[in-house]
């Protein structure tokens, strides 16, 4: 499961407003209909505040039902289905508060009520705005201008959201038209026999995007189009960069981005094997200070000795479970990569078998590994086993957000294989983090370059703010399911 970025799009924000503004609504007519007249909302018993508890408990359960995510297109139905299962679970929600704060109570009558006009009127919403996303009423007109890899990159992003901001309406190939990646137009349904189709065309035709092969139409396309931004994702050793054209773009108020900041303001990753050092130089990001150091390891110490303390019963359970299910240790230990490379242990349930890679040496664990145990087997998908590392986090090994720590074999061969890998470590690694909660579950080099995209990201936006967003999704994946943690 990929998420689009720490930063939600301003129409998700003016979505989310307006549907909390409906569900007020909601409520208020609930109260209207159940004491039939306007007058009594206003009364001290239906003050401001009783209303607005409304939608921030519904909107809490919205989310953990995974209905803030538009990035996947769904069908109407599986909307309708899960949003009737939120509003019941919201409305339960709201009744264990007017349980505890007895004085937010709206009425009797006015919970059941509510339920169904708010149901109706969030189902209409939603569907008024499936509709804006799939007709690009709410989209900016894009040029992007270059092919390669970074452009394809940047189109394949764009095709596979359905919550997309961005209308690529034109594209513009300076190259000699763009003969390093082919397609046939077999694939497309064309005739057998047809001329081949370069990447782009077929990028073109389903976006229903311009095709162009001259820069110097440039502005000319822009005026066409109504382009709000221009995208520049040029590849290396390719024809000039048609700067004149875009000095003449910039002139006249058009907005130009650069390819890799564009990719990552849509996806919320950074490719490593598309950047250069240059680009990590001048970036804006990457800020730190004391101050920021300081409050993380405040909040560090706070939650894990929190957490340490909570689940003490939790912990006494689990390591009877791992004793009774096999023969070995409770606890496991393994040497990891920490912050500046410093080595530690870190400390986790023991899952599998005792001594698991005796003979195969290290190795990473594969979806049905037949050395994990049944008690580790629900430890592993429930995150149980990974209790123990808040232990890391107290000592300062880990913080709770963080790149995940790996073995020093697999960070020497992937630091001589992947680009920035090492970059990594200039931050302490964390229990949970931006590419655990994006990225599911891999165990090879490929799954490995995708997380590392990830965690450039994470540490060149790292902030209280998204650390509590990632605190959040972990949360709600440990309930439902996903990510990679």
């Amino acid at each position: 499961m990929q998420v689009p970025s720490s930063r939600p799009s301003p129409y998700l924000i003016a979505f989310l407003l307006g549907e909390s503004l409906l569900m007020g609504l909601g409520t208020l007519l609930a109260v209207y209909f159940r004491t039939g007249s306007f007058t009594e909302i206003f009364t001290w018993r239906y003050s401001w505040h009783r209303i607005v508890v409304v939608p921030m408990v519904l909107q809490l359960t919205f989310y953990y039902f995974d209905l803030h995510n538009f990035r996947i297109a769904r069908p109407f139905m599986w909307t309708v289905t899960r949003l009737i299962q939120a509003m019941a679970v919201g409305t339960l929600a709201m009744a264990v508060v007017y349980y505890i704060f007895p004085r937010l109570f709206l009425g009797r009558g006015v919970l059941v009520l509510g339920f169904f006009i708010i149901t109706l009127l969030t189902m209409v919403w939603r569907g008024l705005y499936g509709w804006a996303l799939r007709q690009r009423l709410l989209a900016t007109k894009v040029l992007l201008l270059g092919a390669g890899n970074l452009a394809d990159s940047i189109l394949e992003e764009v095709v596979s959201r359905s919550d997309n901001i961005y209308n690529i309406v034109c594209i513009v190939d300076p190259s000699s038209g763009g003969q390093e990646a082919l397609a046939c137009r077999e694939a497309e349904g064309a005739p057998p026999g047809a001329p081949p189709m370069d990447l782009l065309e077929v990028w073109a035709n389903l976006l229903k995007a311009d095709l162009r092969r001259d820069p110097s139409e440039l502005v000319g396309l822009i005026r066409h189009h109504q382009a709000n931004l221009v995208v520049v994702a040029m590849g290396e050793k390719r024809t000039r960069m048609p700067l004149e054209e875009l000095l003449r773009c910039r002139m006249l108020g058009v907005p130009i981005l650069g390819g890799e900041d564009f990719l990552e303001t849509i996806s919320g990753r950074i490719l490593a094997d598309h950047i250069r050092p240059s680009w990590l130089i001048f970036s804006p990001g990457f800020k730190t200070s004391e101050l920021r150091r300081l409050s993380k390891r405040g909040v560090d110490i706070f939650l894990s000795a929190l957490g340490l303390l909570l689940a003490l019963p939790l912990t006494a359970l689990t390591a009877l479970a791992v004793r009774l299910d096999s023969r070995g240790k409770i606890i496991y230990r393994q040497e990891r990569v920490g912050q500046y490379g410093r080595v530690f242990e870190i400390l986790k349930f023991r899952t599998m078998v005792e001594d698991a890679e005796k003979e195969t040496g290290p190795v990473w664990a594969t979806a049905g590994d037949a050395r994990v145990t049944r008690v580790g087997r629900f430890l592993r998908k429930s995150r149980l086993d990974e209790i123990p590392q808040m232990w890391n986090v107290l000592r300062g090994d880990m913080s709770f957000v963080g790149p995940r720590p790996e073995r020093p074999l697999f960070v020497e061969r992937l630091t001589a294989r992947l680009p920035y890998y090492s970059e990594r470590h200039n931050v302490k690694p964390g229990i949970t983090g931006w590419a655990q909660v994006c990225y599911p579950y891999g165990s090879s080099e490929a799954a490995a370059l995708e997380k590392l995209n990830y965690d450039l990201y994470y540490i060149k936006h790292s902030s209280f703010s998204m650390d509590v967003m990632i605190l959040v999704q972990t949360a709600r994946i440990m309930l439902f399911g996903g990510g990679g943690l």
